[in-house]
């Protein structure tokens, strides 16, 4: 064996150990090479982050809520109705407000599903909170049920029933405010769908009646009791309306006044209204009556306590009168229909009854009106003002034992004279309407010692009340029903012309202020007419401003009736035929009025109708009617030359107008008996109207005015008229000489044969006026282009062809006509001068006419020989030398 390694000889080459140093240990130095990559230590913690991707399907509620209508929270209308119900009243609010916004937003998700909306919703009528409820009412009142009014009757009818059954539920919850709201929510539905109310009147009257029976209501905020009386007149209205459409539907239609004839009905279908009064519903108004008779004085005496003006307790104080007055008109319908119907025994609420029991509660109500007369402010007024429309609806069903009629008409005097003098005028323009409606039937019943002073102050109402003002029409229809002679109502003639002499100066500040108004005006106006035919129209003749005024320049300015709408201008226009005095200051300005472009047509013919009308009746003046109707013919505006066919006259609006007028105004004229005498009266405005140069088309209707009057008459020997006649017949050939040498057009034929008939006529009539304007025509031929300067504005041609060629068309057209050639042959001698005249202007000797003109004449001359050759008057040597030939 070896020896072991290690001896002594390896220990001697050993190195020393260093000795260890003093104060700490000195740490490991290394020696690292440049550039290499140091370890990291040992303490380092790792902050490598390692990440892998992670797919997930698709999300569930992601993918359902595609497309679908959220609100601004991201929530369906599902899950908005779902959380309707939840316990928390935060979460309901914030549902509830999500689903206005939704709908908002989305309009179509209401049309959709405004049935399930309702189902869900209707739980929330007696939620215990405040918030809740109101937010339903806003939802309903300006969402649910405008859109639940687009739907049929028959499923409105079924999705209401399930709205009701839980507004009903409601009115009877322990909870005092909720029971308040559900009144606010019959309200709503009374409102927009009056029509369902008949089905749940009874129970809906039974707890108005356990409500205001109630002491918490009276002790509690005015407020809440004004919201159930508020509900309760808006109910109470309905009951009332349906009384007095089954009493209208039992008179006659002849009994039936204007206004009930032509009274709105109902958009909704009232077919229950038959069965709407039952026993049991009046029952419960019966015991209505007390708890608002005692509410009224506990609030009276409360009111008239305090110094201040409690808005809550007055509006309350007012609400309850007028629910008690719909009771008792209702009650007075009912009184008075027979009393054998279905439902209803022979002596229950009868006209005993009616005076047994309603005698002590007015009573109380006249203790209530003096307690108001004392005190001196508006509000008390206005109590006082529903106070006398009980009492006034009252008056003919119940013994005035109580209060004489005399006490009664003081009490509304009193009332009309405080009116005069009240601060808030539009507060007495709203309840003082209903009052004035009662003043005829209270005249009528009132002895004549005691509705004196009544009508005194009816009458000083009247007078100050302004056009614009809302008690105008209130006032008309009371004055319209005074004036009516029937009954009673002739005692009171000495006020008649009081009323009368107002209504034309609110005639004439009624058509700017108020349109309405002035048709009324016009009514009472045509009633009058017709009721007081010797009525004294002297107080009436403002009215003729209506039409127009005269300056003193002697102009006309136009009236408002011109720019009346078209009932009131016929009105206006029959109201002349009853007040005919007025008639000599009012035709001149009606004339102007018919020359407007501004009147339509009809109205136009209208008042020529009425006036002719009138003068047949004997109340116009013959010599108006014939001013009027010259005036007419001689001054209407064609508006449209000469040189157009009968085509495009056609098209222009009032060239149909002149025709149908000018048919009506000849018509009037063959009705006023003979025909010479009725043309020497009317000579003298003919003659002025030629005067002024009137247009063709105006002459046109001169003229046929003559021809049916008296067409042989001497008076159209007057130079003056003959130049007229001559220049209309060059005037209205102008244009259709033009084509002579192509031919004649149709179109213009037919208008140029149109302008020609009446002196055709004339012509026929009378071979020397025929004479006249043939020398005149020659004359014109000939060169004396001046010779209807004095009768014409119109400038004539000055070319020698020009004029030959209009005088060749005028003897043409007077030759074609068969029952013209007997005259025509008369005056051969100025028919052959115009030929020898046209002859000498072709001679190559006359140097004046160019070649183009030569060949124009000798058109114009072959055509005039050819139709004068047609006469058979002529001796051959006669025409001997007449020849074209130069």
């Amino acid at each position: 064996m070896g020896r072991p390694k290690g001896g002594a000889a390896e220990t001697s080459k050993k190195p020393k150990a260093k000795p260890k140093q003093r104060g700490g240990v000195d740490f490991k130095k290394y020696k690292h090479k440049v550039g290499r990559k140091l370890p990291p230590p040992k303490n380092t913690t790792n902050t490598e982050i390692k990440s892998k991707m992670i797919v997930l399907p698709e999300q569930s509620m992601a993918s359902e809520r595609a497309g679908m209508a959220v609100n601004k929270r991201g929530l369906t209308l599902r899950e908005l109705l779902q959380q309707t119900v939840h316990y928390n009243p935060k979460v309901r609010r914030a549902a509830l407000n999500g689903i206005k916004d939704l709908v908002t937003k989305h309009p179509a998700e209401l049309k959709l599903h405004k049935v399930a909306m309702i189902e869900k919703l209707q739980e929330r009528i007696c939620d215990s909170d405040k918030v809740v409820r109101e937010s339903l009412y806003t939802i309903l009142q300006s969402l649910i049920f405008p859109s639940l009014k687009e739907d049929n009757a028959i499923s409105t009818r079924s999705t209401l029933s399930l709205l009701m059954a839980n507004v009903l539920n409601g009115m009877t919850h322990l909870s005092m405010d909720i029971q308040l709201m559900a009144f606010r929510f019959l309200e709503l539905v009374v409102l927009n769908f009056p029509s369902s109310f008949p089905r749940y009147a009874e129970q809906a009257f039974n707890n108005f009646v356990a409500v205001l029976s109630n002491d918490r209501i009276h002790l509690q905020d005015k407020s809440k009791l004004n919201s159930v009386l508020a509900g309760l007149g808006h109910c109470l209205s309905l009951v009332a309306r349906a009384t007095e459409n089954d009493d209208a539907s039992d008179r006659p239609v002849h009994n039936l006044s204007a206004k009930e004839l032509w009274k709105p009905t109902l958009d909704e279908d009232n077919s229950g209204s038959s069965t709407f009064v039952t026993s049991d519903v009046l029952t419960k108004l019966q015991n209505l009556i007390q708890i608002l008779v005692n509410s009224i004085e506990v609030s009276a005496s409360e009111v008239c306590a305090k110094p201040a003006n409690d808005a809550p307790s007055s509006e309350a104080l007012l609400s309850a009168l007028h629910c008690l007055d719909l009771i008792f008109r209702t009650f007075v319908r009912e009184a008075k229909k027979p009393q054998m119907e279905f439902g209803r025994t022979k002596t229950l609420y009868g006209p005993d009854w009616l005076n047994s029991s309603v005698l002590v509660y007015l009573k109380k109500l006249w203790g209530v009106k003096r307690l108001f007369h004392e005190k001196g402010d508006d509000r008390f007024f206005i109590f006082n003002l529903k106070i006398a429309e009980i009492f006034l609806c009252l008056r003919t069903s119940v013994d005035d034992t109580l209060f004489s009629s005399e006490e009664l008409c003081q009490f509304v005097s009193s009332l009309f004279s405080k009116a005069k003098v009240l601060r808030n005028k539009d507060l007495m323009e709203t309840h003082l309407g209903p009052l004035i409606t009662c003043i005829p039937g209270l005249i009528s019943n009132a002895a004549d010692d005691s509705k004196g002073y009544l009508l005194e102050a009816f009458t000083d109402a009247f007078r100050d009340s302004n056009v614009d003002c809302k008690l105008i029409l209130p006032y008309l229809d009371a004055v319209g029903e005074m004036l009516l002679p029937v009954g009673a109502f002739l005692n009171i003639s000495e006020y008649h012309s009081t009323w009368i002499n107002e209504l034309p100066g609110i005639l004439l500040q009624s058509v700017d202020k108020a349109p309405t108004v002035t048709k009324v005006v016009l009514e009472l106006l045509l009633r009058i007419g017709q009721y007081f035919p010797t009525l004294e129209c002297e107080n009436l003749r403002p009215i003729a401003q209506l039409f127009g005024t005269k300056s003193s320049s002697g102009t006309v300015e136009l009236g408002p009736f011109i720019c009346l709408p078209h009932d009131c201008q016929e009105l206006a226009i029959a109201c002349l035929y009853y007040f005919s005095n007025l008639l000599p200051d009012i035709i001149e300005p009606l004339a102007c009025c018919c020359l407007s472009d501004k009147l339509e047509p009809l109205i136009l013919f209208r008042i020529v109708e009425v006036l002719q009308s009138t003068y047949k009746a004997g109340n116009l003046q013959i010599t108006e009617q014939l001013s009027f109707l010259s005036l007419l013919m001689a001054r209407f505006d064609v508006n449209r030359g000469m040189a157009c066919t009968l085509e495009d006259a056609q098209k222009i609006s009032n060239w149909n107008t002149f025709k149908a007028l000018n048919h009506l105004i000849l018509t009037s004229l063959s009705e006023m008996g003979d025909g010479s005498l009725v043309l020497e009266l009317i000579w003298n405005n003919l003659s002025n109207e030629i005067a002024r140069k009137p247009s063709p088309h105006n002459i046109n209707g001169l003229f046929r005015i003559i021809v049916t009057l008296d067409a042989a008459t001497n008076k159209l020997m007057d130079e003056d008229v003959i130049k007229l006649i001559a220049g209309y017949l060059v005037d209205a050939a102008r244009d259709l000489s033009k084509t002579i040498e192509v031919g004649f057009q149709s179109d213009k034929t037919r208008l140029f044969q149109y302008f020609i008939k009446p002196c055709r006529i004339m012509f026929e009539q009378n071979d020397k006026l025929l004479c006249s304007t043939l020398e005149m025509l020659k004359s014109f031929a000939s060169g004396n282009d001046h010779i209807f300067s004095s009768v014409s504005n119109l400038d004539y041609p000055r070319e020698l062809s020009q004029r030959v060629c209009i005088v060749t068309t005028i003897l043409v057209f007077l030759c074609n006509d068969q029952r013209l050639h007997r005259n025509l042959s008369l005056n051969k001698i100025v028919i052959k001068g115009i030929l020898h005249y046209i002859r000498h202007q072709m001679d190559s000797n006359v140097s004046d006419v160019t070649y183009g003109e030569k060949q124009t004449l000798k058109f114009a001359f072959e055509q005039l020989k050819t139709k004068a050759l047609q006469l058979n008057c002529w001796d051959r040597s006669e025409l001997e030398g007449l020849s074209s030939t130069t």
